[in-house]
């Protein structure tokens, strides 16, 4: 957790010459430019390189919350193979990285306190209870109107 004045602030921008950028062919439907042109990105951010512009509670956070595309290097990696040429792509993918880079400079939310607990749960008992009394009006409002209740003299 950071501690009072460290980063909560979303990092600066990460750009291309940040990351190492690498592209392959891209799998799925698309007939022959499929198979001919190197469209998808495979982006990759080295977390300790990037320490001098990534604090190091955002690099151990990131490895937390994206421990899937975090390898055993250390490399944050996204792919992106959305788009048909590779520019998109590689923009697409920066995009994707930025998002989880300022998921991860977010503050965690901080859990209630027991005070506040206590204080929901009275008033969700009161409200239960507040629809309850309404809930046997409506009933009796409804037994009065059952014609076997009438008394004749």
């Amino acid at each position: 957790m950071p501690e009072p004045g460290e980063c909560t602030d979303p990092p600066r921008k990460v750009t291309k010459d940040d990351v190492t950028i690498s592209f392959a062919r891209s799998g799925g439907a698309g007939g022959q430019n499929v198979n001919k042109v190197n469209t998808k990105v495979d982006m990759r951010l080295h977390l300790e390189r990037a320490s001098d512009w990534l604090h190091p509670w955002v690099a151990r956070r990131l490895m937390v919350l994206e421990k899937n595309r975090v390898n055993k290097d250390g490399e944050l990696v996204i792919q992106s193979s959305r788009f048909r040429t590779q520019s998109q792509n590689v923009d697409d993918a920066l995009e994707k990285m930025q998002a989880c880079l300022n998921r991860a400079s977010k503050l965690p939310q901080q859990k209630a306190n027991k005070t506040a607990k206590k204080k929901l749960v009275k008033q969700a008992e009161k409200a239960n209870k507040v629809r309850l009394e309404n809930k046997k009006r409506g009933s009796d409002k409804k037994k009065l109107r059952n014609k076997k209740n009438i008394e004749w003299d």
